[in-house]
C-alpha cells in the first residue's frame, strides 16, 4: 500500500519555475498539474488497511486465546496436585457447621495422604474426619459429606469451565 502512495507521488511533476517570458504563456495555457494519488486512491488504501489490520487483529486474538488455553491446560493438573490439599483444607472449617459430629471425606489415596497432615493440624477437623480412599483411582474429586449435607471439590470440573470462557468460539461481549 505504501509503495502504491509512492508511486502515485512519485508521478506529481514538480511546476518549472517560471522565466520572465513564459509566464505569460502559462498563464494563458495552465497545464493540467498532478497532485498525486485521488481521493479513490486513498479511499482504497485506507480501506484495505483497515482490513489487513482487523485481521491481523483477530489473528492476534486468537493466538492469544491458544496460548493460555494450553498453558492452563498443561499447568492446571500440576497446580492442582501440589496445592489442592491445602485448598481444601483452608475451606473445609468454614463449611461444615461445628454442630457436625462426623465427617466423611472420599477422595483417591495420593489425595488423601496430602489433605491427611493438614487435618490433623486443625483440632475442629481432627477429632471428626474419616479419610475414605475411592474404589476406582482416576476419580477426580474430592467429596466431603456429614449427615446434613456435603460439598464436592471438582477441579477437572473447574479446568473445563475455566477453558469454555476462554474458548473462542463462545460469542464475545464487546464494550
Amino acid at each position: 500500500m505504501l509503495g502504491q502512495m509512492q508511486e502515485a507521488a512519485a508521478r506529481t511533476k514538480p511546476a518549472p519555475e517560471p522565466t520572465g517570458e513564459s509566464v505569460e504563456e502559462e498563464v494563458q495555457s495552465p497545464e493540467p498539474v498532478d497532485l498525486g494519488p485521488s481521493l479513490a486512491e486513498i479511499e482504497s488504501l485506507a480501506g484495505q488497511l483497515s482490513a489487513v489490520l482487523g485481521r491481523i487483529e483477530n489473528e492476534a486474538r486468537d493466538q492469544a486465546m491458544q496460548v493460555t488455553q494450553a498453558l492452563a491446560a498443561r499447568l492446571f493438573p500440576e497446580l492442582s496436585q501440589r496445592f489442592l490439599a491445602a485448598e481444601i483444607a483452608q475451606h473445609l472449617p468454614q463449611l461444615i457447621p461445628a454442630s457436625v459430629p462426623s465427617i466423611e471425606i472420599r477422595a483417591r489415596q495420593e489425595v488423601l495422604s496430602r489433605l491427611e497432615p493438614f487435618i490433623a493440624h486443625d483440632p475442629s477437623l481432627s477429632e471428626r474426619c474419616k479419610m475414605t480412599p475411592v474404589a476406582t483411582a482416576d476419580e477426580p474429586r474430592v467429596q466431603v459429606s456429614w449427615q446434613t449435607g456435603g460439598v464436592t471439590f471438582d477441579f477437572e470440573g473447574l479446568l473445563a469451565a475455566c477453558l469454555s470462557h476462554l474458548d473462542p468460539s463462545h460469542t464475545m461481549i464487546e464494550e
